[in-house]
């Protein structure tokens, strides 16, 4: 008798054991598993260029400018700088150093932005348009095709804030023009953008379209003939001037 009630009280204790393990096991199974790597959104400033509201056409003579020129476009090329978006309690979110645009290589039409940005409501986008005095150093960019917009170090220097290209129709025969613009002599001929716009992050990313309407550089306030600039501006101060002070309508938020 002391037998078999020895034999069952082992077998109920390795019942409880194996039980008590079982329910352990079970448990840690159950457990959650370790957090995932936080998803990375990306985020696109986007740019568009347009000749009287509709997107531009390289290489065909079919535009009228303000003074009367017909001309093509053949080249955009230019940098964007300091770029924030501002909260609606007026803090500034920083968004690029600097931004390479070509409007003919789809690779330098949209740049992605992978940092998230603060969630909440933001009221405008600033920028510098060109590189300001600190950032337009020779040497700062040295892979192509940043590079390639080296300014002459016999002009002072740095970079091109753009190059904008094409050809005017002149009696029968066209001829090219070079509408480029930089840190002449070290002169501060790059400006400010404050573009509004109403917008709201709740997952840490954005997608802005920004426009830039071409004929805007040849007017208002100064009227540009593209036949003076056949040779080039580069060198000229007082048409670095003219191409600024045209420039704070040439860009909008689509």
């Amino acid at each position: 008798m002391k037998a078999i009630l020895k034999k069952t009280g082992m077998f109920i204790l390795s019942f409880l054991l194996i039980s008590v393990i079982l329910f352990s096991c079970k448990k840690d199974n159950s457990e959650p598993a370790s957090d995932p790597s936080p998803i990375t959104v990306d985020s696109y400033l986007r740019f568009h260029h347009k000749v009287d509201n509709q997107a531009v056409v390289f290489d065909t003579v079919m535009y009228i400018n303000e003074f009367g020129n017909t001309f093509s476009i053949e080249t955009i090329r230019y940098f964007i700088s300091n770029v924030v978006f501002v909260r609606s309690n007026g803090d500034e979110v920083h968004i690029a150093d600097a931004i390479y645009v070509d409007a003919r290589e789809e690779g330098f039409k949209d740049k992605k932005i992978t940092s998230p940005i603060s969630n909440g409501d933001y009221t405008e986008l600033r920028f510098t348009f060109g590189l300001d005095s600190t950032m337009n150093q020779t040497g700062t960019f040295s892979n192509f095709p940043e590079a390639a917009m080296e300014w002459p170090m016999m002009m002072g220097g740095g970079y091109h804030y753009m190059k904008l290209e094409g050809r005017y129709e002149e009696s029968g025969s066209y001829n090219h023009f070079n509408f480029h613009t930089g840190p002449l002599n070290n002169n501060k001929n790059y400006f400010q953008v404050e573009l509004p716009l109403s917008f709201n992050v709740s997952n840490g990313s954005f997608d802005i379209s920004l426009g830039m309407e071409i004929q805007n550089w040849f007017k208002n306030p100064n009227t540009f003939d593209l036949t003076t600039i056949s040779n080039g501006m580069m060198g000229d101060q007082n048409k670095q001037e003219l191409v600024k002070n045209n420039g704070f309508d040439v860009f909008f938020i689509e």
